[in-house]
């Protein structure tokens, strides 16, 4: 009885060890618990944007950027991130840049949370601005939109991770603003557009 207990007892072990949270990094990963984490993301962005071909004013496809994040883990797969980014494109005027800034309320889904290679995928709410300035005169346009977007992450330690992920912004533009002078006059509009951006990120971990 002593022995078959023993081996039990090992069998038991055996068994525990095999599904240990452990990923590759050698220590259980930080997302066994619930907490917070900070990023940096840097971004290329593409409007899908057309040159005309008319001579008339257009802004140019692609475009960079950096994003800041700050997220919540509620547990091993599933997390809800804050972000706020900024890009900037170059437009048809040489003397004229095109600002893009968005805030986005984004829920992740991490498959094999007990590796060091995690994909992930993403769903967010969120605002979208678009303005060029040029002197005292400005033009943006905000709408709100969905994200949709896919990447993965590989962590060199329980705190530290890089990441890659590709998003689909889909936007519904609803105001433009005008502004000359000190004075600004908004309206109504009811425009479409897109921005599909590739991201660089790193984070940290708590």
């Amino acid at each position: 009885m002593t022995a078959f207990a023993l081996v039990m007892t090992a069998s038991l072990a055996a068994a525990a060890s095999a599904h240990d949270p452990a990923d590759s990094i050698g220590t259980k990963p930080v997302e066994d618990k619930s907490g917070i984490y900070l990023g940096l993301r840097f971004v290329g962005s593409s409007l899908h944007a057309e040159d005309k071909g008319d001579g008339a004013f257009f802004i140019k496809d692609d475009g960079g950027g950096v994003q800041f994040d700050i997220g919540y883990r509620f547990n091993m797969a599933f997390s809800l991130e804050f972000a706020i980014g900024t890009s900037t494109h170059e437009t048809s005027e040489q003397a004229l840049d095109a600002n893009i800034y968005s805030i986005w309320l984004l829920g992740y889904y991490r498959f094999s949370p007990y590796s060091a290679f995690r994909p992930f995928i993403k769903f967010g709410l969120g605002g979208h601005g678009l303005d060029v300035v040029y002197g005292e005169a400005a033009a943006r346009i905000d709408g709100g939109g969905v994200a949709i977007g896919a990447g993965f992450n590989y962590f060199f330690s329980p705190h530290f991770a890089i990441g890659l992920d590709l998003t689909t912004n889909i936007i519904q533009y609803d105001t433009a603003t005008i502004a000359l002078g000190g004075l600004e006059y908004s309206f109504e509009i009811d425009e479409e557009g897109s921005l599909t951006t590739l991201g660089l990120s790193f984070s940290y971990n708590f």
